[in-house]
């Protein structure tokens, strides 16, 4: 679909049916795309030649640049093309260069590029990446209560106190993570509990919505009066878009606008919150237009009584450890959710009883 209603080109969608198609061209791959400092990075070239070049050798150079166009690496290579052999051709696509790299190099974004010295030009060229350095990762001096399990142990490797949620000391507000870890024959108690410690001014992270769902209903246990649908929204041919806002949450991180897909690609879900009730704090969502309309939320802030919670569909939990820009966001999150934490407790609300029916309620 790369023209309007009205047969006018999409803007850049010229460009990208040129560049995609054009018969020479370097097809260049960094995975993963977003690593920590230190860690392993694989750099492959290929080169696709659609009857372009003839049979021979072509210099080229293959580098990797910081933000400032400094190499940090580089290579000079001869590319090899080969002729028909036994009268078969050629294939219409080879690979030139792979080669597992260390990307010990400053936290910024990298661009892995390609370049013929002479005798060829080719399109494509250049693919981004991005490194992020753990010693800038914001600390986390919050002590967080703990209902469920820590799968991982993330918390304790990353020294970050947590107490049971059945230990926590309530005279006090409290910042609760909630991993997807909830044996099904407690959740009714446990939710019961959460919505009263919310609603006397505690924070609770709910980091996967599989732990609402009972028996069938994905949103069984939500704390909401209009509890709305976990809608599946597909990422394929016709794609969605992922925005999130400059909050709390994305400090530090690429927000205010669509979400840098090479910066979060892992993180980005198939699944929004979607037709539930109005969020306090609207921090990241998903909108698909281009085959059909539907919308919802990656993040929300809610409030109940005098706490909140927050809700979330980012693949943060499946990639601790492994992507930083998970790391960095639950890191925010906890930071966000302990700033209301010195504060009274409060008196539980007049309609705090219309909440614990709420949540027993079918959507």
């Amino acid at each position: 679909m790369a023209n309007t209603y009205f047969r006018e080109w999409k803007p850049g969608a010229f460009e990208a049916m040129f560049d995609g198609f054009y018969p020479l061209r370097w097809c260049l791959f960094a995975e993963p795309v977003h690593v920590y400092r230190g860690a392993a990075i694989r750099l492959e070239a290929v080169l696709a030649n659609e009857d372009v070049l003839a049979a021979g050798k072509y210099p080229a150079r293959l580098e990797v640049f910081d933000a400032g166009r400094q190499p940090v690496f580089s290579r000079k290579i001869q590319v090899k093309v080969p002729g028909a052999a036994d009268g078969v051709e050629p294939p219409m696509a080879f690979g030139i260069f792979s080669e597992e790299v260390k990307a010990d190099w400053p936290e910024g974004k990298y661009h892995w590029v390609a370049t013929f010295e002479h005798g060829a030009a080719a399109a494509g060229g250049e693919v981004e990446f991005y490194v992020t350095d753990r010693q800038f990762m914001p600390e986390v001096e919050t002590e967080l209560v703990l209902a469920g399990r820590d799968p991982g142990d993330w918390l304790k490797k990353n020294n970050i106190k947590a107490i049971p949620f059945e230990a926590a000391d309530q005279s006090r507000r409290q910042v609760i993570i909630v991993f997807d870890d909830l044996a099904a024959e407690k959740k009714a108690e446990v939710f019961r509990q959460l919505a009263e410690r919310i609603a006397r001014g505690s924070t609770v992270l709910f980091l996967r919505p599989e732990v609402f769902a009972q028996e069938g209903n994905a949103l069984h246990w939500l704390p909401l009066k209009n509890k709305g649908t976990l809608l599946r929204i597909f990422g394929w041919v016709y794609p969605k878009d992922e925005w999130a806002r400059s909050h709390p949450i994305f400090e530090g991180l690429p927000a205010g606008g669509l979400m840098d897909y090479t910066y979060y690609r892992e993180l980005i879900p198939d699944y929004v919150f979607s037709g539930l009730d109005t969020p306090a704090e609207a921090a990241a969502g998903a909108i698909e237009t281009s085959f059909r309309y539907s919308s919802g939320l990656l993040v929300g802030v809610y409030k109940l009584g005098a706490g909140r919670f927050v809700l979330n569909t980012l693949r943060i939990q499946e990639n601790l450890d492994t992507h930083p820009a998970a790391e960095r966001l639950l890191r925010n999150m906890i930071r966000f959710a302990g700033q209301e934490a010195d504060q009274p407790l409060a008196p539980l609300p007049a309609d705090f009883q219309e909440v614990l029916a709420g949540l027993e309620k079918e959507k």
